[in-house]
C-alpha cells in the first residue's frame, strides 16, 4: 500500500482499487472478489470492473483472470500490483514460516517481531484476523454463540482466503433474508462445515434487479439497433425530387399553390 501511495499514477476510485488490492497482495498476489473490493471503495461492481481494466492499460496491475489459488469452485481473478519498487522486489517485510513471526523494515514493534498466525494462503497479525472475524460477524445473518463462532472462524483461516468467505457469507445471509432464525445456521456451524464452497441462489429482490436489469439492457440494445438501421435507410434512400423552383416536390409551398 506505501508502494500504491508512493508511486501509483492513478487518481480518483481507479486508486482506491489499487489499495484495496495491494491491501490484500502477499507473496503470491492477491485475490479479493469484485464485491469485496467494490464494498471497500463504496462502488459499483461494474465501476470496479472498468477501474480495474484502466489500471491494467496504465501497466500498475496485472490480472490473471478466474486463478485464485482457492479450493472454491467458483474462483476470483488473481491481482498482482505492478509497481516500479514492487517489480524490483522491495517488500515492506519479511515472514519465517518456521518461527511465525514477522520482521518489520518499517516501524519496530516490540522485540522487533510482531505475532502472527499463519494460514493456508498467507501470514496475518492477530488484529487483522480480529478485524476480519469484526467483518464476518457483520454480515452473518444470526448473531448467536459468539466465542465459538469466532474460534470457528480463526480455523476457517487456515482453509480459505477471507475474501471468498466473506463473499459467500454475504451470499448466505441474502439466501436466507426472510428465513425464521431457526432455520439459520449457526456462525460456527457453517464454518466449521466449510459453508462458503456452497452456492447459494440469489435472493428474491436480487433476481428482480437482474430481470429489471437485463430488460433495460434490451431495451436499449432494441432502441440502438433501430437507430443504426433508420440511419443506415437514410444512406442508401434517394433524396425526393426537386421542382423548378428547386425545392422538394412535397414541401415546395409553390407548387402546391
Amino acid at each position: 500500500m506505501n508502494a500504491v501511495w508512493r508511486e501509483s499514477k492513478a487518481d480518483g476510485r481507479a486508486r482506491l482499487v489499487l489499495l484495496a488490492i495491494a491491501d490484500h497482495q502477499g507473496e503470491i498476489g492477491a485475490w479479493p472478489s469484485i464485491a469485496t473490493i467494490a464494498k471497500m471503495v463504496n462502488a459499483s461492481e461494474r465501476s470496479v470492473q472498468r477501474d480495474i481494466e484502466y489500471l491494467q492499460q496504465i501497466g500498475e496491475l496485472e490480472v490473471h483472470y478466474q486463478q485464485a489459488p482457492t479450493k472454491n469452485h467458483y474462483k476470483s481473478n488473481l491481482y498482482f500490483v505492478t509497481l516500479p519498487s514492487l517489480a524490483a522486489g522491495v517488500t515492506t517485510g519479511v515472514t519465517k514460516k518456521a518461527t511465525g513471526v514477522t520482521n518489520t523494515q518499517g516501524g519496530v514493534t516490540a522485540g522487533g517481531v510482531q505475532t502472527i498466525i499463519e494460514t493456508l494462503i498467507e501470514p496475518i497479525t492477530m488484529e487483522e484476523a480480529n478485524a476480519m472475524f469484526d467483518e464476518f460477524w457483520k454480515e452473518y445473518p444470526k448473531k448467536s454463540d459468539l466465542k465459538p463462532a469466532r474460534k470457528a472462524f480463526m480455523k476457517a483461516l487456515y482453509r480459505a482466503a477471507f475474501p471468498d468467505i466473506l463473499a459467500q457469507t454475504i451470499a448466505y445471509a441474502n439466501s436466507v433474508k426472510g428465513q425464521h432464525p431457526k432455520y439459520i445456521k449457526n456462525p460456527a456451524t457453517w464454518l466449521n462445515a466449510d459453508a462458503w464452497e456452497n452456492h447459494y441462489p440469489p435472493s428474491d429482490e436480487d433476481m428482480a434487479a437482474e430481470r429489471a436489469r437485463i430488460r433495460k439492457q434490451r431495451e436499449r440494445e432494441e432502441s440502438a439497433r433501430f437507430l443504426a438501421e433508420q440511419a443506415e435507410r437514410a444512406k442508401t434512400s434517394a433524396p425526393p425530387p426537386k421542382c423548378e423552383h428547386g425545392n422538394s416536390v412535397v414541401t415546395c409551398r409553390l407548387c402546391l399553390k
